[in-house]
């Protein structure tokens, strides 16, 4: 866009600004960089042409081509925090039919804009507010938190709902994770949980496929027949990501109040019933119940019990345990298995699975039948003892191979995971991890020397037959058997022997003069503890495991 362009679209000649708009929408459909709008001060012209439009309500025909130009030069970074002013933030929230209402209290006026024009404005907040600090600001004194959360309540009237629905919570969702003043005003003053919970709700239920009669079933029933489309998905997706930023706490300790009580009440149904819900798609699925586990981890752990409520007479799910629906929790389940098998580095480990790894942690730590049940799926009962418990692809075999991960985050998370499964007892974590495996995180907890229970006791009233026909093989360290070894020492005199035995000492003791091992014990808190010397373990009075 030129100089001339620029001229033209400061005149009245619609035809013309049309023209021209309409070829610039068309050459940068896919560019986020304008570095030729700096020479001559072109930028500046150029955005106060657009609003000076849309300020004009005899320039109204042309509206949308303003907004769609807008939303393309808003993407560039560049000049947009001097470029942004009170007056053009307003008119663009006016645009998108949020300064429609009376009181927050009272139902939305729907005399909006078209739609057109409100989703190209809403689209064009979406872009300021996550680029512009500045225009942030202007949004938190504006009445923009209180015109998204009255067209919360407003959506049944409004006829255009499912195409402005998505860009309102992706609005909603940048104001509130990079605003926290306007996140404390929509949540403690304006009560969005409610209305975002509310608005959960009735897009579940919009969602039931088509040949299912909704009268009669119950709300599992109804749950199970959820269908979720491609856009329905995406603003359930985004809701979830606004309600994380909503119940963030400064700390898993704060004491839950009795509003954020009835708020989580009214929430977990929501979450379960999403948990049953389909999607068109395998990747939309994990997506979806990706970020409800995000939202999990800021859900306070007595909360979980509801995630897998009991079953009542004549009610089914395809998952029971102890007479509780555990479809939920298998989803969650399928969730880890999933995130695995992205997860190719340690690079990415954190970030794909620490958030599932903290909500089966609290799932199992908080409910005893969703211990339970976790422990069957992933601790089930052993038979083949004959491979290390890290190498497999069973659930139990990943989740092994990650307790010797360097990324620390991870490893503790997944130890924990398991030793609450195990009902934290070392025993049964070396049973089914191997001492080698487990060794870090008892040396944590201060555990190497047993405790919890009998040491390294890995006799159960679960265990197979093979698994007590093969345990007098097993090696503790390593968690499995080992094929019977010749002895080293055979046809050696005894000369050979001293020789090798010497050449080992010497091998120790370099590694020791060197720095590269020190020699340790188990002190009497169960944790290791260096030695200055390595004779001091002779001087280590004997003591019994029991």
């Amino acid at each position: 866009m030129n100089d001339e362009d620029i001229q033209i679209l400061n005149g009245n000649n619609y035809s013309q600004v049309s023209q021209i708009l309409d070829d610039f929408l068309k050459t940068n459909d896919d560019v986020f960089t304008f570095p030729y709008l700096s020479e001559n001060n072109r930028r500046v012209s150029l955005w106060a042409a657009l609003f000076q439009h849309l300020q004009n309500k005899s320039s109204e025909p042309i509206h949308t081509l303003c907004l769609a130009t807008i939303r393309l030069l808003s993407r560039d970074k560049n000049e947009l925090e001097s470029l942004i002013c009170e007056k053009w933030v307003l008119t663009l929230i006016e645009r998108a039919g949020l300064f429609n209402f009376v009181d927050p209290e009272d139902t939305m006026d729907i005399n909006m804009p078209a739609k057109e024009v409100v989703m190209e404005a809403l689209k064009c907040l979406c872009n300021i507010a996550f680029n512009s600090e500045v225009a942030r600001a202007l949004c938190a004194h504006s009445s923009i938190a209180q015109g998204l959360v009255a067209r919360l309540r407003s959506y049944k009237e409004i006829p255009f709902k499912d195409d402005i629905m998505l860009f309102d919570m992706k609005l909603l969702f940048i104001l509130t994770a990079l605003r926290p003043d306007i996140k404390t005003k929509i949540k403690d003053e304006l009560h969005g949980m409610d209305y975002l919970v509310s608005c959960m709700n009735e897009l579940v239920l919009a969602s039931h496929e088509p040949q299912q009669d909704v009268a009669g079933c119950t709300d599992i029933e109804m749950s199970h027949n959820c269908l979720l489309l491609d856009h329905q998905q995406a603003i359930a997706c985004e809701i979830l990501k606004t309600q994380f930023n909503l119940t963030l706490h400064t700390g898993s300790s704060d004491p839950v109040s009795e509003e954020e009580e009835v708020i989580y009440l009214k929430l977990m149904p929501s979450l379960t019933a999403l948990l049953y819900a389909r999607t068109t798609s395998q990747e939309k699925l994990m997506e979806l119940h990706s970020n409800i586990a995000n939202l999990l981890t800021s859900v306070p752990p007595v909360f979980y019990q509801f995630l897998t409520p009991e079953l009542n007479e004549g009610e089914s799910a395809q998952y029971v345990y102890d007479g509780h629906n555990m479809d939920a929790l298998q989803s969650l389940l399928q969730l880890l298995l999933y995130r695995l098998s992205i997860t190719e580095t340690t690079k990415n480990q954190y970030e794909n699975l620490s958030p599932i790894l903290t909500v089966l942690n609290k799932s199992a730590r908080s409910c005893r039948v969703q211990r339970k049940f976790l422990r069957q799926e992933v601790l089930p009962p052993l038979r083949d003892v004959s491979r290390p418990p890290e190498q497999g692809d069973t659930l139990r075999n990943q989740l092994c191979r990650l307790l010797t991960t360097p990324i620390t985050s991870v490893r503790d998370l997944v130890a924990e995971f398991l030793f609450i499964l195990c009902k934290e007892k070392v025993g049964r974590m070396v049973k089914y991890t191997g001492f080698g495996n487990a060794a870090g995180h008892l040396a944590q907890k201060g555990l190497m020397g047993g405790g919890r229970g009998p040491a390294y006791s890995s006799s159960s009233d679960s265990d197979t037959e093979e698994y007590r026909e093969a345990e007098p093989h097993i090696d503790p360290v390593v968690g499995c058997t080992r094929p019977p070894r010749n002895n080293p020492w055979e046809g050696m005199t005894d000369e050979q022997k001293e020789y090798e035995a010497m050449k080992l000492v010497n091998l120790f003791d370099k590694m020791l003069s060197q720095g590269v091992v020190k020699p340790a014990r188990v002190g009497p808190d169960g944790r290791p503890q260096t030695l200055d010397h390595v004779m001091e373990l002779r001087e280590q009075p004997h003591r019994s495991n029991s």
